[in-house]
């Protein structure tokens, strides 16, 4: 064999040699590619017609993994914290239901009954606040946000309407408010006192509520929200 010869059947092998790795090399691309944009099971929370899943989803999607259980799943998203039966939801992503409410878990649509039960990647999961008597769900949401500076304090309670409910009505009722003797000016949040340079904010459906505002008359479905703000 010439020396020439030899050159192009190594080169020869080395191409080969090239080509198998590249080959390789695009195959696992591919399988993390695919293993990336694989279906992850899509969650929601539902309290009557609002929905409050915000970021919830992705940390249930964060959890998931082959085989997984639903209760394994809540359990590893951190999303709810069970009662003492181990079954039971108390709440779910910092919302607390009042005592003539539950929450549901429905799996592509269906009641879970079986906690064991596994969850498929294209799977759904539905959380939703149902009422205990065989009666409509007529909520309404109270929601305590502390920001970044006590977000220990951030939650959400799910209150069952009444006729004639007013702002103020709600807040008292709540258990969670001091007022001034004024009845308008918030003194305290869950027994926390703003700072000098801090103040509770009303806010009704995402707007500013003017202190002549808590006179107000609530709604169906109607969202009430504490903020601790800077002055």
């Amino acid at each position: 064999m010439t020396v020439k010869l030899l050159w192009r059947v190594c080169l020869g092998l080395m191409l080969i040699v090239i080509a198998g790795g590249c080959k390789a090399l695009n195959g696992n691309l591919e399988v993390n590619n695919a293993a990336a944009g694989a279906v992850q099971p899509v969650f929601s929370l539902k309290v009557g017609d609002t929905d409050l899943t915000g970021s919830s989803g992705r940390q249930i999607s964060d959890a998931y993994k082959p085989d997984i259980t639903v209760k394994e799943l809540l359990d590893a998203s951190s999303l709810v914290t069970f009662a003492g039966d181990g079954t039971s939801l108390l709440t779910v992503n910092h919302i607390s239901l009042s005592p003539d409410m539950d929450w549901e878990i429905q799996l592509s649509g269906k009641p879970v009954t079986d906690l064991s039960t596994v969850v498929k990647r294209e799977d759904t999961i539905l959380i939703t606040a149902e009422a205990v008597q065989d009666t409509p769900l007529r909520p309404v949401i109270l929601t305590v946000n502390g920001g970044s500076g006590q977000p220990e304090l951030t939650h959400s309670y799910v209150i069952p309407y009444t006729e004639d409910l007013t702002v103020r009505g709600m807040l008292k009722s709540s258990g969670l408010v001091h007022l001034a003797e004024n009845n308008r000016t918030l003194l305290a949040v869950k027994e926390y006192k703003p700072l000098s340079n801090e103040e509770w904010k009303l806010k009704l459906n995402d707007k500013t509520l003017l202190d002549s505002g808590i006179d107000m008359k609530l709604r169906i479905q109607d969202e009430l929200e504490i903020s601790l703000v800077l002055r």
